[in-house]
């Protein structure tokens, strides 16, 4: 009898609810509705819980990237997620880059010249590793239903959460006053001005690039010469060029501005 009762009990019980993630996310777009040929983005709204942080798309010295994946319906073009300025966070495994707070990262994404249904649906699957004391991974799939007209492109949606967003996003690196990215040999030199008082840089590492420790000259009439140091190796990333990728940092702010450094490496290019 107390066997057969046990055996039911354990039948019914209830599922065991899913550990934390310490962290959710949403997904919307940046339009009312998608036309025809017309550029849009698919914005995934990350929210940390409080005292965690999940990482950038290079998490630095420790910690994992957030990664964010689209299916999108056949026709659809999706870019490479625009990630917002991150934290620098200085800790025992060294610096790493993230979000401590909701931040949104923009997908573009570019519709089929003709539109074939009334709506049209996405998939977004989101990954993250957030971290207190300890670390926990997460991924979250949000399934995402657009309005279409066959004629008409969408109008951009203008609440101010979402423009609050934007202006978080990296900017051109031509935006930033007087700016030049020029890279000689193993070095990037990217010049500038800005009244903010610091300037700094963070690198994406990739197979064949290790970013060296970045130097920064403050000169007169708010100029500044920042010099990054990287050490290229070809024979292991197995490629003619290197697409080298970072972002100025200006301000010690996260709602400061960023811009996007990106030059190309080539072997016969890279005089030590």
């Amino acid at each position: 009898m107390h066997v057969a009762l046990l055996s039911l009990l354990l039948t019914f019980q209830p599922p065991t609810p899913p550990a934390s993630t310490h962290a959710t996310v949403e997904a919307r777009t940046d339009v009312g509705w998608v036309g025809p040929n017309q550029k849009f983005n698919v914005v995934v709204i990350i929210t940390p819980e409080d005292g965690w942080h999940v990482y950038w798309k290079d998490s630095g010295a420790s910690g994992a990237p957030t990664e964010c994946n689209i299916s999108a319906p056949i026709g659809y073009k999706v870019g490479n997620p625009i990630y917002p300025r991150p934290t620098v966070f200085e800790g025992k495994e060294g610096t790493t880059f993230g979000y401590n707070k909701q931040v949104a990262i923009f997908i573009p994404v570019t519709s089929p010249e003709h539109m074939n249904s009334n709506k049209v649906k996405f998939e977004v699957n989101t990954f993250w590793l957030a971290c207190k004391k300890i670390c926990v991974m997460g991924e979250q799939k949000n399934k995402l239903s657009i309005s279409t007209n066959q004629t008409m492109v969408g109008p951009l949606h203008r609440d101010m959460q979402l423009v609050r967003w934007k202006k978080l996003l990296p900017k051109k690196i031509s935006e930033l006053k007087d700016a030049k990215q020029v890279l000689r040999g193993n070095t990037i030199q990217i010049t500038g001005t800005t009244t903010k008082k610091q300037v700094s840089f963070i690198g994406v590492e990739q197979l064949g690039v290790r970013f060296l420790d970045s130097d920064v000259k403050y000169l007169k009439d708010n100029r500044f010469v920042l010099t990054v140091p990287m050490e290229l190796d070809f024979s292991v990333a197995n490629v003619d060029s290197i697409q080298i990728e970072g972002l100025l940092l200006v301000g010690s702010n996260d709602n400061d501005p960023c811009y996007v450094v990106q030059v190309v490496a080539k072997p016969d290019t890279n005089i030590k």
